[in-house]
C-alpha cells in the first residue's frame, strides 16, 4: 500500500534556494526532494524526537503528493500565505484539504497513532474539540488515503 518510489526520494542537508533564501527554520521539498536547513537536518529522522518526526512526514507528504502528480513547487509559491490549520467536519476527505494542510493532516495523524495523545496535544494545527472520536475524525478523513494512498481521490481538487 505504498505511494512512494523511496529510490526517487534525496533527503538534502542544506537548503534549496540560492543566497541563503531559505529560512533556517524551514524545510522544502518543491521536486520530490527534501531539503533540510542544517538547524533541522538529522541524519535519522526515524530516531528523531516527535516534533522532528513530525516534519519529516509533513514533508514525506508532499513527496508522496508530487510523485502523484500534484505541482508542489508551484504551490509552494505562496505556501507562505496559506492555513496551515484545519478541521476535521465529517464530510471532508483529504481531497478537501489544499496542499500544506493536507501535509499537517498526514504529520498530525502520524503523531497521534505513533506517539499517543499527550503527544499530539503539543505538535499538532488541528482546531476543533478534542474528544474521544478524534482517531476516528482523522481516520475518517484520511479514509482513501489509508486504503490506497495511489487513490488520486485523495489529492487537492
Amino acid at each position: 500500500k505504498n505511494a512512494i518510489d523511496y529510490r526517487r526520494v534525496r533527503v538534502h542537508h542544506g537548503g534549496y534556494l540560492p543566497f541563503g533564501l531559505q529560512h533556517k527554520d524551514t524545510a522544502m521539498t518543491p521536486n520530490g526532494e527534501m531539503y533540510y536547513p542544517t538547524l533541522l537536518y538529522n541524519d535519522d529522522f526515524a530516531k528523531a524526537e516527535a516534533a522532528q518526526q513530525w516534519l519529516f512526514i509533513h514533508e514525506m507528504a508532499h513527496v508522496w503528493q508530487h510523485q502523484m502528480g500534484m505541482s508542489v513547487r508551484t504551490r509552494g509559491l505562496i505556501s507562505w500565505l496559506v492555513e496551515y490549520k484545519y478541521s476535521l467536519p465529517p464530510y471532508y476527505t483529504l481531497a478537501d484539504y489544499p496542499m500544506e494542510q493536507q501535509a499537517s493532516i498526514i504529520a498530525d495523524y502520524f503523531i497521534l497513532t505513533e506517539f499517543g495523545m499527550e503527544r499530539w496535544l503539543k505538535e499538532n494545527f488541528f482546531k476543533g474539540i478534542v474528544g474521544p472520536d478524534l482517531l476516528n475524525k482523522y481516520e475518517n478523513t484520511l479514509k482513501y488515503f489509508i486504503e490506497d494512498p495511489k487513490d488520486r481521490r485523495t489529492l487537492c481538487k
